[in-house]
């Protein structure tokens, strides 16, 4: 059943065994894993099936030093389904090699292996519509070349590692009936949880406070409850319910909101192949089940422990459009539409067109770039239209073509945890009464040796194996991190602000996802990531709430 909770009267108490505050990836496959268990659920969606304006300020934050992070209700939904209403459906699992504890990274080591995880793994794939739990391109296409390039692959990179890519999967319209029609799961809109109430011996959660409009509150109790709204919201309705704890729930070793992780990504490589059109697979690949799939470099497991560093992945990818060297009639066209767009809606009339004066010769570039290639332009349209739009699953990326014989690399690394990468309490309340956040996210040394050595490792393979020649410059890679990191974009990978570790005194929740000291609530999500891997977190998020769901059917007798 899904339902208004502004129809709820004001003060009412709703009792259940199962209650879930969150309604994204992490909640709904929890919900839905408890569909005809007989056990009363009630999902908690801060928000409608619609994002709204006001809803949207409710993530409203600060960043310190300012524009140090992107802003904090970017890419946050508050609606039923979450991010994965704006996601593109990359889904890539942790490495075994993420969960280990590596002694040159600080604070890395999980209280679960990859291997517990690996039959949730396969679960989590079916829910986000991504095919088998199949990540070999040797086992899932053996009929092709083992490799992306011919002789490229060594014992520091290889390129049989696949991504997958869903429909996308929104998971609040896929699986909306699914939660409409169980009996036993109580879906409520605008239903906004504010203060999580501690007994007064802090051992247990007594209810949840739920707000839908200023000054109107009901209470929900149940037997167990789980925290499921982000990297970002879960700290910070820990850290804001503090009347009976005073550094807030789960607090107690000032973990919460600390470790904040993200991902290091961006495009400052090229590569440019001896032959592009000879044994090199560039385009998507679609497995049995018509999933796109792609391949992609791979720092391995033996690399990263000789040269004591992050994990990290690659994949070839469009060049910035903003560049008119791509030569590329679609990329210009693209670029042209959203600059006159972006700067008369921002800058009105008479500022839009001082942009574009200002701006006149790197658009002379690209309209002379249109104006060459327009016999181009109509085939590619229609094409794009097709496969990105028309189609079932559409094309997850339109790629530069291979004429051009200039391949962009993508990275993508791991963020090393660090204490003082954190969010915490602003001053500032939102409409609610609820104190903002404020990020102050930080980078070692380290993350940028992840990225450096990951750049150098793919520059020796190009030249060991001759296949081509991999191009950038050292200095200006550095002087480029340097500036990613002052205005950093965490592209809503939100990861480690309520860590998982055997030990309280440097964590926030158990092997299972209880909350030390806390005997009746759990978290769910990527905040509960001692590590942040390389890959984008959402199927491992799904993977783990999935695992914590049939734990919970365990300690509730389902």
């Amino acid at each position: 059943m899904i339902s208004d909770a502004h129809k709820i009267p004001d003060g009412t108490v709703l009792d259940a065994d199962l209650c879930i505050i969150g309604a994204g990836p992490a909640g709904i496959s929890i919900a839905r894993d408890f569909a005809g268990t007989g056990k009363k659920v009630i999902l908690l969606v801060g928000g409608a099936k619609r994002e709204r304006a006001d809803y949207r300020d409710l993530y409203r934050g600060y960043a310190e030093p300012p524009r140090s992070h992107e802003p904090l209700e970017e890419n946050r939904p508050r609606v039923l389904g979450g991010g994965t209403t704006v996601w593109g459906s990359r889904c890539v699992p942790y490495d075994p090699i993420d969960f280990e504890k590596r002694e040159w990274i600080p604070h890395s080591g999980w209280p679960i292996t990859y291997e517990s995880l690996r039959p949730h793994f396969e679960r989590a794939n079916v829910l986000c519509e991504t095919g088998d739990f199949r990540y070999d391109a040797r086992d899932v296409f053996p009929d092709t070349q083992r490799e992306m390039i011919a002789g490229f692959d060594g014992e520091d990179v290889a390129t049989w590692p696949l991504e997958r890519w869903g429909p996308p999967t929104d998971f609040g319209r896929r699986y909306e009936k699914d939660l409409r029609s169980a009996e036993n799961l109580s879906v409520l809109l605008h239903a906004h949880a504010t203060n999580l109430q501690l007994e007064t011996h802090g051992g247990a959660l007594r209810h949840i406070a739920v707000t839908t409009a200023p000054g109107h509150t009901f209470t929900v109790r149940a037997l167990r409850h789980v925290l499921a709204c982000g990297g970002l919201e879960n700290a910070r309705l820990l850290l804001a319910s503090n009347d009976v704890a005073a550094e807030g729930v789960g607090n107690h070793s000032d973990c919460v909101g600390r470790y904040y992780q993200a991902h290091l990504f961006g495009v400052l490589a090229y590569a440019r192949l001896r032959d592009p059109n000879k044994d090199f697979i560039y385009e998507f690949e679609r497995d049995p089940e018509g999933v796109y799939c792609r391949r992609r470099f791979a720092i391995t497991p033996e690399a990263q422990r000789r040269h004591r560093i992050g994990n990290g992945i690659g994949f070839f990818f469009r060049p910035p459009i903003a560049h008119a060297v791509h030569r590329n009639a679609l990329f210009s066209a693209t670029f042209l539409g959203k600059f006159f767009v972006s700067s008369f809606k921002r800058y009105g009339l008479s500022g839009g067109l001082r942009r574009i004066r200002q701006e006149r010769g790197a658009l002379g570039e690209h309209f002379g770039v249109v104006l060459r290639n327009a016999p181009t332009l109509v085939p590619q349209v229609v094409r794009l239209v097709q496969q990105r739009f028309l189609a079932k699953r559409r094309l997850p990326i339109v790629l530069a073509p291979r004429k051009g014989n200039q391949f962009h690399l993508f990275y993508q690394t791991e963020h090393a945890p660090d204490h003082e990468s954190r969010v915490l309490l602003h001053s500032e309340r939102d409409a609610f009464g609820m104190q903002r956040l404020e990020a102050r996210v930080r980078f070692s040394e380290r993350d940028f040796e992840t990225v450096l050595a990951m750049h150098r490792l793919m520059r020796e393979r190009f030249a060991a194996s001759g296949v081509g020649e991999f191009i950038y410059d050292e200095a200006e890679l550095r002087a480029k991190l340097d500036g990613e990191v002052r205005k950093f974009n965490s592209n809503a990978h939100h990861i480690g602000t309520t860590r998982m570790s055997d030990d309280p005194a440097s964590g926030v929740v158990d092997a299972h996802c209880r909350v030390h000291g806390v005997d009746n609530l759990f978290v769910a999500g990527s905040s509960v990531f001692p590590t942040s891997s390389h890959a984008n977190p959402t199927l491992t998020l799904v993977a783990m709430a999935l695992r914590l769901a049939d734990h919970l059917k365990g300690e509730l007798a389902c």
